[in-house]
Order: structure tokens, then C-alpha cells, then sequence
């Protein structure tokens, strides 16, 4: 197996921030838990555009203060989001391209989400794919449903998405793929052979989905934007601290831990 990459998702949505006012927010804060994460083992950083309240803007200043904070103190690599935003336009929801990010996460196509409906127009994907190909940006191929894989393998053929190819399977979201064993087998085998995988788990499934990427060679991803709890009750002190349970159980099934510069060369930026 290939080493484990381990991805932090710091940013916690903004349902949780109004709920718990001491989460990290400010551009400080974040850059400081991303450095405790990347000192606990994460080696990339998906990060929302965020003002410096912590609510989701299309102004780049606080999050280009964030990718400084964090750049000035350790070399994880940032992957700015491009999602979360509907109603936005194409443009507007994709300005992390134009901050010094190493990757970007695609969305290849819309699902239900809870009560709503999380919109990727085939017109807007065409505009992400074609901003992250002229800039060099990699994408994180971002699968909700199975049909997303052949939304995205097009772009492959095309020649605008390079190979190896790296994809999220988010697992456990309200009106999308159940978060169970089985649906990440089938995703996992729909992908072309050679690509590479992470899990998201949503719903409190992120410590299973961990499980799960550690024993079958995938790669994982940890963080409040995720769940902010250690266990059911208990809320987990820093983003650092679910970075390093996973580190632990990846130590205990002997698969090593990737640094950021030998995940640069595995997916080839």
C-alpha cells in the first residue's frame, strides 16, 4: 500500500461556529490548527474562503492572510474548496483559484443534501476544470454519487484533469451514498485502476471512514468541518487531536504516514 496521506479539514461550517463561538475562526486561528495538524501528521489543509468572522465570503484577503500564516511555518499543502456556496456563481464560488493553493476540490455534478439540493451545473464544472487546468492546480475529485466518476473520467479524456487521478468519496451526507463498507467497495472499484482515494465521513462517520481508508489502502481526512466531536458527547479539543487518533490506528495497522513532499511527488505537483 501506498503511504497514508492524511488531509485536515479545519474550517467548521457555519452552524456549528453559532453554536460554539470558541471554534477557530479568525485567520490565526486557523493557520495555528493547521500547523498543529500538519505537526501531528496531516500533510494537506482543505480550506474554505472565510472573512474574519469565520462566515463564508468571496473576499480573498483573509484567506490569503490564512495560506500566509500557514506557509510562513510548515510546508503542508493547501487545498482551497470550491464548494458549499450555491447560489453563487461559477466564478464566485471558485475564487480560492486564484490564491497560492496546490490543489482545489471539484464537485462533478449536483445531489441532494439534507432538505436542499447542493447544485454543480455541467456549465460551472466546465469552468472549474478549465480555471484548475490553465492555473496547474490539481483537482480533489469531490464523489457524492457514482455517477460523479463519469462526470469527472470526460475531463480525463479530454486532457484537462491529469492523471494520477485523486478522488474524495464523502459518504454519511443526508440524501447522498449511506456511509457503509460496502458503498466505498463500489466506489472504489468504478474508478479507473491507479487512482487515488480518500474518505470523507460525514454524519459522525469520520472515524469509520478512516478505518476503512487505512485497510484498504485509501487515504483519509480529519477535521471540524467534518465533526467537531472525539466521540459522541465529547467534543474534540483541536483539529490536532483527530489528526492524531488516526495516526495512532495507522501505526498499529503498520501503514506509514506520507510527509507533505511525498505526497507532492505521488500526486505529482
Amino acid at each position: 500500500m501506498d503511504k497514508l496521506i492524511i488531509t485536515v479539514a479545519p474550517c467548521a461550517p457555519p452552524a456549528q461556529l453559532e453554536a460554539y463561538p470558541d471554534l477557530p475562526r479568525t485567520p490565526e486561528q486557523i493557520a495555528d490548527e493547521v500547523v498543529r495538524a500538519w505537526n501531528a501528521g496531516a500533510a494537506i489543509a482543505h480550506l474554505h474562503v472565510l472573512d474574519e468572522q469565520g462566515h463564508p465570503t468571496q473576499d480573498l484577503a483573509a484567506f490569503r492572510r490564512t495560506i500566509a500564516l500557514i506557509r510562513e511555518r510548515c510546508d503542508i499543502l493547501i487545498e482551497g474548496s470550491t464548494g458549499g456556496l450555491t447560489g453563487f456563481s461559477a466564478a464566485e464560488r471558485s475564487v480560492a483559484l486564484q490564491a497560492d493553493i496546490d490543489l482545489a476540490s471539484l464537485n462533478p455534478g449536483s445531489v441532494n443534501y439534507d432538505r436542499g439540493v447542493y447544485i454543480n451545473s455541467p456549465q460551472d464544472i466546465d469552468y472549474w476544470v478549465g480555471e484548475m487546468h490553465r492555473r496547474g492546480i490539481k483537482p480533489g475529485i469531490a464523489i457524492f454519487e457514482v455517477g460523479m466518476i463519469e462526470n469527472a473520467l470526460r475531463y480525463v479524456r479530454q486532457g484537462l484533469i491529469s492523471e494520477p487521478l485523486f478522488f474524495n468519496f464523502v459518504l454519511g451526507q443526508v440524501g447522498a451514498l449511506p456511509a457503509t463498507a460496502r458503498n466505498l467497495v463500489f466506489l472504489i472499484e468504478s474508478v479507473p485502476s491507479g487512482s487515488m482515494w480518500e474518505v470523507t465521513g460525514h454524519g459522525g462517520h469520520d472515524l469509520q471512514a478512516a478505518l476503512w481508508a487505512i485497510a484498504l489502502g485509501g487515504h483519509a481526512r480529519a477535521g471540524f468541518e467534518d465533526n467537531i466531536f472525539y466521540r459522541p458527547g465529547e467534543r474534540a479539543s483541536s483539529n490536532a487531536m483527530l489528526i492524531e487518533r488516526i495516526v495512532r490506528i495507522a501505526r498499529e495497522a503498520e501503514r506509514p504516514i506520507a510527509s507533505p513532499a511525498e505526497v507532492r511527488s505521488m500526486l505529482g505537483i
